[in-house]
């Protein structure tokens, strides 16, 4: 075995454990495997066992990967769709896959490389779902103006999709393929806790087994899931899908009021309710307080549980309940870009019910307290920044590890001592691979944005700082995966997005290459896009390849199956991204797409001055604070981002968690006796509530936004 090294995380072998070690008889789901989690000599000894023993297992399956792929690129979609809904993207094709591969007796290897090639696919969206949108709400909302103006030329997207389509692909396979150097750093000579993956590894034992029980188990979380997803997808409908018009008459087309909207209207408390929002303080001057019926949001309180969900709710409190106030009572300066003045929060109630159409106070906040939130919002963004940096300066001291284990690996005999085995195959993906495809990544990029219509230079400049910032954050997003289960795909992006545009805006003018605000803008955005989804996948296939470690299957197999979903995943993600952005930016899709609108502002600041920078670094300070107390500056800011509304269901999900598990869960394993295997499907069973939750309403909302937007399908594909 290879030196064991000393972590902050290794737990200590316990007696037979070592014993079982020392004489080779440890075998993938012992008991001890178990007991042995991150000891790191326990993930040692299964990378030696996994290289003699691995290939004897019947693991890879096309059908079965197809079938998982499929479950995937529909999350891709339905991702996005909760992304912009709420903010964040949960992984929620894993518990799918895993349940319907139990159903279906699939044997472990086999489900956990389906399970890999599933994420691939559903989890490329991320760079789509974050940045991405920010392009067209910048280049078709009018609230977003600058002086008048657009800052980008609706017209320059006509090829937009294509190339960050095609970029993100490519792309994509960059980060999983620096993530075999990270592989061997943090999942076997220095494992990573990764939160959660013992559940998972305990499933596939529970598949292993393939009792009936365990079957029946399966069956009945699956059946659950649809259930829920059916449920959900009929109460979305009914508070979504537009059926009525304004007079309250049944009219399917051009129609703009759903089942509840017109329930509300002829009870005479439109005011109160409209679009799923029950408004307890309608147009607020200082104080809001609102509800938001979002099944989605109660599903992700679910799987956070309530400290962490307590946590990023903690950023929505101080946003509505402290800095929304204070600006209304203090009459804070109300800085609106398009028009370049500075209006009193305290008197924006003056706009409401004035015709704003073609004006330059055109999607201006009328309420004291909506305008002081914008305000807020510049805050958050800064919070984001500063807690997301002062986390990367934190983990600065991985890349001293990083470097000294890739001169390590190539002094002991690089591929053909690590990797491939004599009459076998290769056990590991060559490490030597990585050099070319970042090479192939770097001129295939490079000459994808040239045939975009961009500067020859930038667009080599912005291949060459995508390659290197790929590789340097995403060692960091691979630490912070590994050690929290969260990636800090904001906090990179936003410092990515900060350096392409310090670059196009004031390096290449220094060297005579001058590039108009519309392709800086462009540019900058769809090049943070590209590196969202590489980091992304850097980041999100830990968890596969610390359960792949554990179930004896090779790594070569799931770069394999990772690498065959991303192509599916990143069409459909780039597809849906351009039609929910233009709804976004035309105003027709009514979605918070917090980290789109961050952009946005930061965007405008950065170009055009307009933002209020004293706000801004206000928010930098909270940021920096917080991540140095406890460590959720980035969470933290992100709560503060989000309406109130939203943020009250997925509190009320973790709570729930913590009270089902403290008043149920645990005294049914005492009252019963139950071991692991059913506590474990009794709390895979409450995953699949949660799923069915998020999936049903984003299905159907995808739905009623295709149903929106499709009238506009020429200009979607279009460009203008």
């Amino acid at each position: 075995m290879s030196r064991v090294r000393r972590s902050t995380y290794r737990q200590p072998l316990t007696p037979l454990g070592i014993e079982k070690l020392e004489h080779g008889k440890l075998q993938w789901f012992d008991p001890e495997m178990f007991i042995n989690f991150n000891t790191g000599a326990l993930e040692q000894y299964l990378d030696e066992k996994n290289r003699k023993e691995s290939f004897r297992i019947p693991a890879w399956d096309w059908k079965k990967v197809i079938i998982a792929v499929a479950i995937g690129a529909l999350f891709a979609m339905v991702n996005q769709y909760v992304g912009l809904k709420v903010g964040m993207v949960v992984a929620g094709s894993w518990y799918m896959v895993y349940l319907l591969g139990m159903a279906a007796k699939w044997n472990p290897a086999t489900l956990n490389i389906a399970a890999t090639a599933s994420n691939g696919a559903a989890m490329i969206c991320t760079g789509f779902v974050f940045t991405f949108p920010a392009i067209y709400i910048l280049a078709l909302d009018p609230a977003e103006k600058v002086d008048g103006n657009f800052l980008i030329d609706y017209g320059s997207l006509s090829s937009l999709m294509p190339i960050a389509i095609i970029s993100v692909m490519i792309a994509g396979v960059l980060g999983v393929m620096y993530f075999i150097i990270f592989r061997r750093i943090w999942l076997v000579e220095d494992p990573l806790p990764t939160p959660g993956f013992e559940a998972m590894v305990k499933l596939l034992d529970l598949s292993r087994a393939s009792s009936a029980e365990a079957t029946a188990q399966a069956k009945s979380s699956v059946r659950q899931a649809f259930a829920w997803i059916g449920g959900t997808a009929a109460f979305t409908f009914v508070r979504d899908f537009p059926l009525f018009n304004w007079e309250g008459r049944f009219q399917l087309f051009n129609s703009d009021m759903s089942i509840m909207d017109r329930i509300a209207m002829s009870l005479g408390v439109g005011n109160f309710y409209y679009g799923g929002n029950i408004m307890f303080t309608p147009r607020p001057r200082a104080f809001l307080f609102e509800l938001t019926l979002i099944p989605i949001q109660f599903g992700l309180g679910w799987f956070m549980k309530a400290k962490t969900a307590f946590l990023i709710f903690l950023g929505t409190a101080f946003t509505w309940f402290i800095v929304v106030p204070i600006g209304v009572w203090t009459h804070a300066p109300y800085f609106w870009a398009n028009s370049g003045e500075f209006i009193d929060v305290a008197l924006m109630d003056m706009f409401h019910g004035i015709d704003l159409t073609d004006t330059i106070y055109e999607g201006i906040p009328t309420s004291p307290a909506f305008a002081a939130y914008s305000m807020a919002r510049v805050m958050a963004i800064g919070c984001i920044l500063g807690g997301g940096m002062t986390a990367l300066i934190k983990m600065l001291p991985v890349f001293k590890t990083v470097f000294t284990d890739l001169f390590a690996m190539r002094k002991e005999g690089g591929d053909s001592k690590a990797v491939y085995i004599k009459g076998k195959g290769w056990y590991e993906w060559p490490s030597s691979h990585i050099l070319w495809v970042a090479l192939v990544t770097f001129i295939s990029v490079w000459i994808i944005f040239i045939f975009g219509g961009f500067n020859f230079i930038a667009s080599g400049i912005f291949s060459l700082l995508l390659v290197v910032l790929t590789f340097l954050l995403g060692a960091i997003a691979v630490k912070v995966m590994g050690e929290t289960g969260t990636e800090p795909v904001s906090a990179t992006s936003f410092l990515v997005l900060l350096i392409l545009m310090l670059v196009f805006s004031f390096v290449l003018p220094i060297f005579g290459i001058d590039m108009s605000q519309s392709q800086i803008i462009i540019m900058s955005l769809a090049g943070t896009t590209v590196f969202g989804a590489a980091i992304s996948m850097s980041g999100d296939v830990v968890m596969n390849f610390k359960i792949g470690l554990y179930t004896g299957n090779r790594p070569h197999d799931l770069v394999k199956a990772v690498t065959v979903g991303i192509i599916p995943g990143a069409i459909i993600s780039g597809v849906f991204a351009v039609i929910f952005s233009i709804g976004l930016g035309n105003g027709t899709l009514t979605l918070a797409a917090p980290q789109a609108h961050a952009f946005t502002i930061f965007v405008k600041g950065i170009i055009a001055n307009a933002i209020q920078w004293k706000l801004f670094f206000v928010g930098v300070f909270v940021g920096v604070f917080l991540e140095l107390l406890i460590g959720m500056g980035t969470a933290f800011g992100l709560g503060m981002y989000l309406p109130l509304g939203i943020q009250i269901p997925m509190l009320g999900g973790g709570i729930a968690r913590d009270i089902w598990e403290k008043r149920y869960l645990e005294p049914a394993v005492r009252r019963n006796n139950w071991g692991e295997d059913m506590k474990t499907f009794k709390i895979m069973g409450t995953y699949m509530m949660a799923t069915g939750l998020m999936v049903g309403e984003a299905v159907l909302g995808t739905i009623v936004a295709l149903w929106i937007v499709v009238p506009n399908l020429g200009e979607v594909f279009g460009g203008g």
